[in-house]
């Protein structure tokens, strides 16, 4: 695939997005496709398509194995399905990968969260010294 036509196809996906968001906003739905609803869902569908192919994978091989087809063609069936699920995992790599960035700035420097959990937790002991 040329890299015109997956800019093509990017500016069409992007365009579908930004309409879907708009009508949720038209259907009182404001702030529901946030950045992370929307990688979280193409998240959930990477992991789908690569289950399907796992799936379609499996039953390529029980198929070689147990029915004894043209072991050729099969072979080189289940090498495209080896490199589709192998691509699958990338893309499911980056967007794991493109949430944890939005969950890192909203909750900002982990560090010092930390820091500040540990000043909170802290039981300050207090003596008190009394003299007759």
């Amino acid at each position: 695939m040329s890299k015109k036509s997956k800019k093509a196809q990017l500016k069409i996906l992007n365009e579908i997005r930004d309409q879907l968001i708009r009508q949720a906003e038209r259907w009182g739905k404001d702030g529901h496709y946030t950045p992370l609803k929307l990688e979280e869902m193409e998240l959930e569908q990477g992991r789908k398509i690569r289950s399907d192919l796992l799936t379609e994978k499996s039953n390529l091989e029980y198929e070689m194995s147990m029915l004894g087809t043209d072991k050729k063609e099969v072979l080189i069936k289940i090498e495209r399905l080896d490199s589709y699920i192998k691509k699958a995992d990338r893309v499911i790599l980056a967007h794991e990968k493109k949430i944890a960035k939005i969950i890192e700035k909203i909750i900002g420097d982990r560090s010092a969260i930390k820091k500040a959990e540990n000043t909170v937790r802290t039981k300050h002991l207090i003596s008190v010294m009394i003299d007759s």
